[in-house]
């Protein structure tokens, strides 16, 4: 560059030369590059330009500054959805925003949400989650495979925006049935009682899935005695529950790549970090589902 300057260039921008990008990039190439990824998207770049005959270089600069394609990889959702269920999903979130328009923040006081999840002994941290700050010419850290150890414990949830309000583990062997769930509803009854006095006057909406146990009969007449509202909450959903959008994933992750040999090391565990959460995170949880509810709808019914 200081030679060529000296001997009276001026300009610093590439000089024409044979082999340039340009030259094969034609109308011709750009719509037979688009042809190809249309008949099969998860084509590579390599195979485009073995089938073209030109540089991979050319193949990538058509595809990110003429055609604007980027890869990406595809989101994992609970369930492919109908179009009958995201019109139902519509449904439900439009009625609940209208009624919090209506009522306001003392519709959203009066939820209380319940779901159940397993804790698992072990449940390996991820590759993401061991990474470390090393020097260029350190050795990288390695990792071994390990899976999900078969141990674990079911825990049911209860907890409105001013916290938790039961934590229930279900005993080794036991099942999870409709005369259980009534059993747990008593217990959740005394606990609203007992931790949020004036709460059973107001009237309880109690927010859960379409877990059979919850829908059964007996569960329905005994909600119908406590006087408590369900709230309706379309099949496969869980963008809908605080539970599984806002709690037990950080509770999760709290988890991974620790070990625990008995039920009762897990269940300490759980309960101690429900008890250090901030009494805002509840809040936020339950807050949170106006948003939910109102991406919903814009989505037209589509995961959030």
């Amino acid at each position: 560059w200081c030679s060529d300057f000296r001997h009276g260039r001026v300009s610093t921008a590439d000089m024409p030369r044979p082999g340039q990008a340009h030259v094969v990039i034609t109308q011709e190439s750009i719509a037979a590059v688009n042809s190809l990824v249309r008949e099969n998207r998860r084509i590579t770049t390599r195979e485009i330009a073995d089938s073209l005959s030109v540089s991979k270089g050319t193949v990538d600069t058509i595809l990110h500054e003429h055609l604007q394609y980027s890869k990406v990889c595809a989101q994992w959702v609970p369930k492919h959805l109908t179009e009958d269920q995201k019109c139902l999903r519509m449904g439900v979130c439009f009625q609940h925003l209208l009624r919090y328009c209506t009522e306001g923040n003392n519709f959203l006081s009066r939820i209380v949400a319940c779901d159940e999840t397993w804790c698992h002994f072990f449940d390996p941290a991820t590759k993401q989650m061991s990474m470390e700050w090393r020097h260029s010419g350190s050795p990288r850290p390695k990792k071994a495979r390990s899976s999900i150890r078969a141990g674990k414990v079911m825990l049911t949830c209860f907890f409105d925006e001013n916290g938790p309000l039961m934590l229930e583990w279900l005993e080794t062997g036991g099942t999870v049935n409709a005369n259980r769930f009534c059993d747990t509803l008593r217990k959740l009854k005394t606990a609203i009682k007992n931790r949020r006095r004036g709460m059973l006057s107001k009237g309880v909406i109690l927010l859960q899935d379409n877990a059979r146990p919850h829908v059964a009969k007996v569960c329905k007449d005994l909600l119908q005695h406590f006087r408590w509202e369900v709230l309706h909450h379309p099949p496969y959903s869980p963008d809908l529950s605080p539970c599984d959008f806002h709690v037990f994933g950080p509770l999760k992750k709290a988890l991974k790549g620790r070990r625990f040999t008995d039920n009762d090391e897990v269940r300490e565990t759980v309960e101690e970090w429900f008890r250090t959460q901030p009494k805002t995170f509840f809040a936020d949880g339950i807050h949170r589902l106006v948003d939910q509810w109102d991406t919903c709808f814009n989505q037209q019914g589509d995961y959030v």
